[in-house]
């Protein structure tokens, strides 16, 4: 098999991946959506039913559920691009800016800084949106609270880099091999596809995402996109 037929081979099967995924996902999408209008319906018809017990614990769990499918869909498609020209620095400052807000109550504080002039960056603005948000909230995650998470771009011509730095407690080393393996996750309410996504969108823009982390002095994340 010459080089071309394996990359064919490959594409085929990645492809074929996608469908499947997509299939199971829309077919649980479908019952998990009746269940969860049934749920809405029983609680408006009988409103003491949310003083039982373990009536938030199902609301949860259907929560949970919802929001795995959703990433699950997400994780699918992240590797569809519709690129344009953006302002990176304008682009990450949004979306930054608006993080911080919520991020106020657990004084953690997200710091922007460019260090090199910038030039217009094709991505795919949705994708990559989603993306900077997984990598930022996982590192305020990992801080919990009280902490900064700085963001620091430059280019040298022929890539942008940005990096994602927190103070936190820093990733053990056995979890450094399987960090961006899609399902597996090491957080009690994970579901091991942030990061999964993340690094699908930056290979997508042809880039890479390398991960830096110490016990003592936190985490790096470093993606490279090129010009």
């Amino acid at each position: 098999m010459d080089q071309n037929e394996y990359v064919a081979k490959i594409t085929q099967l990645e492809e074929q991946h996608q469908f499947e995924l997509s299939k199971v996902s829309h077919e649980i999408r479908n019952p998990v959506t009746l269940i969860n209008s049934f749920l809405q319906l029983i609680v408006s018809q009988h409103p003491e039913i949310a003083n039982f017990e373990y009536w938030d614990k199902v609301v949860d769990n259907m929560d949970f559920l919802k929001s795995l499918l959703n990433e699950i869909s997400n994780y699918n498609n992240s590797r569809k691009l519709h690129t344009e020209e953006v302002n990176i620095h304008h682009f990450l400052e949004s979306i930054i800016s608006d993080l911080n807000v919520s991020l106020n109550s657990r004084h953690i504080t997200i710091a922007l800084k460019k260090e090199t002039a910038l030039p217009p960056l094709p991505i795919d603005v949705t994708k990559m949106k989603e993306a900077v948000l997984n990598l930022l909230r996982n590192s305020c995650e990992a801080i919990q609270e009280n902490g900064t998470v700085e963001v620091l771009i430059s280019c040298d011509g022929n890539d942008v880099f940005i990096r994602v730095k927190d103070d936190g407690p820093g990733i053990p080393e056995e979890y450094m091999d399987t960090l961006f393996t899609p399902f597996v996750t090491h957080k009690r309410d994970g579901t091991g596809l942030g990061l999964a996504i993340v690094k699908n969108v930056i290979t997508a823009h042809n880039g890479s995402i390398l991960v830096e982390s110490n016990l003592t002095s936190g985490t790096v994340f470093t993606i490279t996109l090129p010009i």
